[in-house]
């Protein structure tokens, strides 16, 4: 029996159990991730088991890097604290970049698990999508999120300074 190359999801509760699954993935068999979204409002980054997910990529590897690119990241200290606190002494492993806002028509949620899964909302409105495990089209879209990433630049500081 073959495992498939790629597939389709149905709506943005689909497109969390696979990042959930992604996530799952990179804890046990780190590699370099990326997260590409306008805002990441829809994305679970904050639930307990993304958070711990999250701590296992990072201890498994001290090579692997994430980037995450966003339009804005307003939203993230209401939606995703829990997160942001746990990125606090991670922040030299995940970097937090802000794109032009003249990127959004190029910039669909992406999740990228460098060289084994990428997940793609393909619909804004219902979540619905498709994931691969396609060398090429990983290599394809991994390319896309760097033409826009090399207009960014760095955002969210994990500490806040001030008098």
């Amino acid at each position: 029996m073959t495992e498939a190359l790629s597939g389709r999801f149905d709506g943005w509760l689909s497109f969390q159990d696979r990042l959930a699954a992604g996530m799952a993935m990179a804890a046990v068999d780190p590699a370099d991730l990326c997260f590409c979204d306008v805002d990441f409002a829809h994305w679970p980054l904050s639930s307990a088991s993304m958070v711990e997910a999250f701590h296992q990529w990072v201890m498994a590897s001290s090579a692997t890097q994430c980037l995450m690119l966003a339009v804005h990241f307003d939203a993230m200290p209401r939606l995703h604290s829990r997160w942001l606190k746990w990125r606090q002494p991670w922040g030299h492993r995940v970097k937090c970049r802000v794109v032009p806002e003249d990127s959004v028509a190029g910039m669909l949620p992406t999740f990228i698990l460098k060289g084994r899964l990428g997940i793609r909302v393909m619909d804004l409105k219902s979540g619905a999508g498709v994931w691969t495990r396609d060398p090429a089209t990983l290599r394809e879209w991994l390319s896309e999120i760097d033409v826009i990433s090399q207009r960014s630049h760095e955002a969210l500081p994990v500490t806040t300074l001030g008098l």
